[in-house]
């Protein structure tokens, strides 16, 4: 038996990267699947990937920068699979136009604010609804590494991942007594369609492998793992927790 068997989740972002792979892997568990992204295309083709070969998936379009976008997220699940135990709030972005303090754009700043944390909390505020009728459930948000440590020139979405921490801690304390945990995984460099500019360029990608412990960096599956993890009921007893997924990047 799965470790996720009989759960319904509904993921965010799984067109590809990390929000990939925790929908397959999860469904490869026994979970029911809600995957939702707003690129129509690759979103389906994730869940369309997870139905053939076994698993059950259903597909969702959304922008969760829309509020009525996150509230219908949280119905289509439970109209299709009648509830829903786990949230995992991956999407997001890394702006194009993040960079120094100096030139930072409102465009930038609200953008990412949009998606990385004005996002998350519409799908809480839905999802929570939903978890508070059934007596319980968890909740997993990404943040990042970059929480905790420094790197110039990606202000807008540092600030917004820090958020993502913080508020994860304070959703833990007001969802305790409904028996809803909500935890984070914060991911170091991680290959995925998000940073794709970042991996083109030679010398930042030198950096990074200087900068981590381990050897190889991080794979979308690896960050699953975590994700995977807080999401069940081996970490019934973890909650307002952020766990650090990042080749040892933070302590090095």
């Amino acid at each position: 038996m799965g470790r996720l068997e009989g759960k319904v989740a509904l993921i965010t972002g799984v067109g590809s990267g990390i929000g990939q792979a925790t929908a397959q892997l999860f469904a490869c568990e026994g979970a029911r699947v809600v995957g939702a992204d707003r690129n129509a295309v690759t979103g389906a083709a994730t869940v369309a990937a997870i139905n053939a070969t076994g698993g059950t998936a259903t597909f969702v379009a959304a922008d969760i920068s829309r509020e009525a976008d996150c509230e219908n997220m949280v119905k289509v699940a439970v109209e299709t699979y009648g509830r829903l135990d786990i949230l995992h709030n991956h999407a997001g972005i890394l702006h194009p136009l993040d960079g120094p303090i100096t030139e930072l754009s409102a465009q930038a700043i609200d953008e990412t604010f949009a998606i990385n944390c004005k996002g998350m909390l519409f799908t809480v505020k839905y999802g929570a609804r939903q978890m508070i009728k059934q007596g319980g459930g968890a909740i997993v948000n990404t943040g990042s590494d970059l929480a905790y440590i420094g790197l110039a020139n990606l202000t807008a979405y540092t600030a917004s991942k820090s958020a993502v921490v913080g508020v994860t801690r304070t959703l833990a304390v007001e969802l305790a007594a409904h028996r809803i945990r909500v935890n984070a995984v914060c991911p170091g460099f991680t290959f995925s369609g998000m940073n794709t500019a970042l991996q083109a360029d030679r010398a930042f990608m030198d950096q990074m492998r200087l900068d981590y412990l381990v050897p190889e960096l991080g794979q979308p599956e690896d960050v699953a793992q975590a994700v995977l993890y807080l999401a069940s009921d081996e970490a019934r007893f973890t909650t307002g927790a952020a766990l650090v997924v990042d080749g040892g990047h933070t302590i090095k």
